[in-house]
């Protein structure tokens, strides 16, 4: 009876499954479904993707209508798959959209904007620029910023005539704009993007962030009786060419401030680098140069004028390369003699080299048809000590500015070829990236001696002499001057 009772049980188990996995095949059969996964996550199955996707777009008017835009996207983070699948556990739209509103962000249409950064030389050696990446909703917003940038260093006026091929010709003398670029590679990417990303919606705020780096309100300065642009600049850590992109209200240098009047000191970083190459003519006075001629029958210190010296007219060509608004590169194309110079010949008395220089009369340190590519002053936050003086070429003489004993004359990564005068009356000359070297430590030289050859060594953007005169020695607390006083 008990054998009888067992098999009977497990009859009627075996039975009661054959039925339960009958039941099942004939009442839940495999369906085209859409899995949702947020962050990686099952978040359940839903029967429409695109009834999702329409019930984001109904329930956001408020994200319409805050970046005017005519359809919300799902976020970018919510993946949306299709499968087959026996699940009978179905989500409705409205429980997946209330599942990920709070924990995720919408999308909405526009462009992804990356503006690759580029190699520069500094101080530290040759560093890259982070990549910066801007979202905008229509491209042309980008587009007005980029040239509202490109204004802030070319001038407007010049700019327009260059874009509209309009620019007159040179007749005698002037400067036509040969390019006008973006150094930087920009690439554009139509994206979904994410409504908690910055979404630059008008040009004016991303001229604002392309020239500053920020949004955020620059420092402001109240204009005291006495100011003037290149003081306020200068005691704020700015060049003049920083304050006037600063303040677009100004024009040049020389305009006035009144007393009260705010002005803004914000520090600009740009975030492209604006190339402008331009072809320049210009007429320029050569100075004569000075040559003694000794006599042993005159006393020391004593000076003839043989020969009156008489300044010369060059004509002289170049092109000029600018990277947002500093003079990179100049490159000598033509010198055509206008008026020649005449030598002033000097008969002096019996010779002798001082080694102590007369801090009333100095010399230029280059040869003539020079240009000033970066004057004393700050710019971009740091103090330039001294002139960068380009133009003349490669090779080209360099003077000792007065008499003196050389300190230093010696190669280092920054300065490439340079040397240090001390001129025993206060005060020292420095000169930097040069191509040669004619001295050494402890001679004696000359106001007018040529020390050395321009050139392009150390951390130099294009061939240029870097020229400092300090009161003291600069090694030792030296006070950096301007040494456009001493001419």
């Amino acid at each position: 009876m008990k054998i009888k009772t067992v098999l009977f049980c497990i009859l009627a188990v075996l039975l009661s499954s054959f039925v339960f996995f009958i039941g099942k095949d004939n009442t839940n059969d495999p369906q085209e479904l859409y899995h949702v996964y947020l962050d990686g996550k099952s978040i359940g199955h839903i029967y429409s993707k695109n009834e999702l996707e329409k019930y984001i777009d109904n329930e956001e008017e408020n994200i319409k209508e805050e970046y005017k835009v005519d359809k919300v996207y799902i976020p970018n983070n919510l993946d949306i798959v299709k499968e087959i699948t026996y699940t009978d556990k179905i989500y409705s739209a409205k429980a997946i959209y209330e599942e990920i509103k709070d924990k995720s962000s919408f999308t909405i249409k526009g462009y992804t904007i990356t503006i690759k950064g580029v190699e520069e030389m500094t101080e530290d050696g040759t560093v890259k620029n982070d990549d910066i990446i801007i979202n905008v909703l229509d491209k042309q917003v980008f587009i007005d910023a980029v040239n509202n940038t490109i204004k802030a260093f070319v001038d407007e006026e010049d700019y327009n005539d260059f874009i509209t091929n309009h620019q007159d010709q040179i007749v005698d003398t002037g400067t036509i704009i040969e390019d006008v670029y973006i150094k930087n590679d920009i690439l554009i990417k139509e994206n979904n993007i994410s409504i908690k990303d910055q979404i630059f919606l008008n040009s004016g705020d991303l001229s604002k962030y392309l020239l500053f780096g920020t949004l955020e309100e620059q420092e402001k300065y109240t204009v005291k009786p006495g100011d003037t642009i290149e003081s306020v600049s200068f005691n704020n850590r700015l060049s003049v060419g920083e304050f006037l992109i600063a303040n677009t209200e100004f024009n040049s240098a020389d305009n006035l401030l009144y007393t009260g009047q705010v002005v803004t000191l914000g520090i600009i970083k740009p975030a492209v680098k604006v190339v402008e190459e331009d072809y320049v003519v210009t007429v320029e006075t050569t100075n004569y140069t000075i040559t003694y001629e000794d006599d042993d029958t005159l006393p020391i210190g004593m000076e003839i004028v043989k020969q009156r010296g008489e300044n010369g007219m060059d004509k002289v060509t170049r092109r000029i390369q600018m990277v947002n608004g500093d003079i990179k590169d100049v490159e000598p194309i033509s010198n055509e003699e206008i008026k020649p110079t005449v030598t002033q010949i000097v008969i002096r008395g019996q010779k002798y080299v001082s080694s102590v220089g007369n801090p009333k009369v100095w010399v230029w340190p280059t040869a003539n048809n020079y240009v000033i590519s970066s004057p004393f002053g700050w710019r971009w936050g740091k103090l330039h000590e001294g002139l960068d003086i380009s133009g003349p070429g490669y090779g080209s003489p360099i003077y000792a500015a007065n008499n003196g004993v050389v300190e230093i004359a010696e190669w280092n990564d920054i300065n490439g070829y340079y040397i240090y005068i001390n001129h025993n009356n206060g005060y020292y000359s420095v000169y930097g990236h040069m191509a040669s070297l004619n001295v050494s430590p402890g001679q004696i030289v000359e106001a007018g001696q040529v020390i050395g050859g321009m050139g392009e060594t150390g951390f130099a953007m294009g061939v240029h002499l870097h020229f400092s005169i300090f009161i003291g020695n600069p090694n030792y607390g030296g006070t950096s001057v301007n040494p456009l006083q001493f001419y």
